[in-house]
């Protein structure tokens, strides 16, 4: 439980979690269209919705990514991109299981993934999928170890008021 709460873990977590974050949203808030085109193809999503979803999370993405790094809300950050990493497992999977290729977007661009054969999507569907159980990892990290740490200093602060 101590390593959770140490200062350098959580700090470094926020850092990896966080540049991740600032990486992918990069190419995204660049071409928006690009990034729609990924979006319809997982094929979960109302297409009314896929040109909001383009737009915003990306930008969502990018200020989540620079308050972990920057320490401001970094509870919130993290607990953002945690849930965000949580979907992205679930609809990734949920297109495995249904046998549909498809590129996540996190770090590659729809060009680049038509260039791609079934089998190299799939391959590279499972990694993405490593890969967010990590972020995953990594959020619950900066989440509750900062939350710990918080819990901690009250407590000190409360034990010295009452003296």
């Amino acid at each position: 439980m101590s390593l959770i709460k140490n200062f350098w873990t959580i700090l470094i977590a926020s850092f990896v979690l966080g540049g991740a974050f600032v990486y992918a949203s990069y190419h995204k808030i660049l071409d928006p269209p690009d990034f729609a085109k990924i979006i319809y193809n997982y094929k979960l999503i109302p297409p009314q919705l896929i040109n909001l979803a383009a737009i915003y999370l990306p930008w969502f993405e990018l200020l989540a990514g620079v308050a972990l790094i920057i320490g401001i809300c970094r509870k919130g950050a993290a607990l953002g991109v945690g849930l965000l990493a949580g979907f992205f497992i679930l609809a990734l999977t949920f297109n495995l299981y249904r046998g549909h290729p498809t590129i996540c977007g996190c770090f590659d661009t729809h060009a680049r993934g038509l260039a791609m054969t079934a089998g190299e999507k799939f391959w590279k569907m499972k990694r993405e999928v490593a890969l967010d159980f990590g972020f995953v990892a990594l959020a619950a990290i900066v989440y509750f170890g900062s939350r710990l740490r918080e819990e901690e200093a009250e407590s000190r602060l409360s034990d010295r008021n009452t003296e």
